[in-house]
């Protein structure tokens, strides 16, 4: 907001000096509060990127075990068909 964009009514009120400093403090006032909606937009972002992020840790690393145990279950049972043919084969 400019000096200029002030109605003339409140400008011939308040003077002009009056009302420069008068849209200073809404030109500081504004900034501060978007600074503090950003801020508070940043740090919920923040928050909710490390739960997303635990989340998938945590995700990961139940797959990882799935998977850990199908493995163990395959090679045992391949360890199981190997030793049955080669029971078979000495026969």
């Amino acid at each position: 907001m400019d000096v200029q964009d002030v109605p003339g009514v409140l400008q011939g009120r308040l003077g002009v000096g009056a009302t420069a400093a008068l849209v200073a403090v809404f030109n500081q006032e504004r900034v501060m509060a978007r600074n503090e909606v950003l801020n508070l937009a940043t740090e919920r972002f923040e928050r909710r990127l490390v739960e997303e992020a635990s989340k998938l840790r945590v995700e990961m690393a139940q797959g990882f075990a799935s998977q850990l145990r199908w493995m163990f279950l395959f090679w045992v049972s391949q360890l199981g068909a190997f030793a049955a043919l080669l029971a078979f084969v000495r026969r």
